[in-house]
């Protein structure tokens, strides 16, 4: 995991903590996990991001920790056929959930995978399966703790509005800069 993002993670944690009994509804970001206590067959990725936070509550987004991860790979099983996923179950992880649906990452690529809701149908009935980000923590940092919460999450629950008071859901002020002077 990069620095940053890490470092993101263990400020957005403070503060919700600052605020507690009122954030946890909403949000919970848990002390990382000891190495030892992490599944050894998880992708580096996701042992990094257990190391940092062991089980993240966001909104919409419920990534769970190394106690639970395990237990809910049974959905592997309820892939619809074309997404290929229970054909080759030891390639993918269940790693969280985005409104109650799997959040999966391909253990040889590092991409991460979801089932975006085009339609009402529940995610084994949908027809689509999309690729988000190519790497955990791209996605991280955009969906859970960026802009892109409002594009799958929502733009209206108690996760949107802290992340727009720690002005994460505006470019950053490199960003800003680049496009003033481009």
């Amino acid at each position: 995991m990069n620095p940053d993002l890490r470092e993101l993670i263990t400020e957005l944690r403070t503060d919700l903590e600052a605020d507690q009994p009122a954030t946890l509804y909403w949000a919970q970001i848990h002390e990382g996990a000891p190495a030892e206590k992490i599944p050894a067959e998880l992708p580096q990725s996701v042992r990094e991001l257990l190391e940092t936070a062991d089980g993240i509550h966001a909104g919409s987004f419920d990534l769970f920790d190394a106690k639970e991860i395990n237990n809910h790979q049974y959905c592997l099983d309820h892939m619809p056929e074309f997404t290929g996923v229970a054909d080759e179950p030891h390639k993918w992880l269940v790693f969280g959930q985005l409104s109650d649906e799997p959040l999966l990452i391909r253990r040889d690529t590092g991409s991460v995978w979801y089932f975006p809701a085009e339609t009402t149908d529940e995610w084994f009935a949908r027809e689509f399966f999309l690729e988000v980000t190519l790497d955990l923590d791209s996605f991280l940092a955009y969906y859970v703790f960026g802009a892109g919460y409002g594009e799958i999450g929502s733009d209206k629950d108690g996760w949107w509005n802290f992340l727009v008071e720690q002005g994460l859901t505006v470019p950053g002020d490199e960003e800003a800069e680049e496009e003033a002077d481009g």
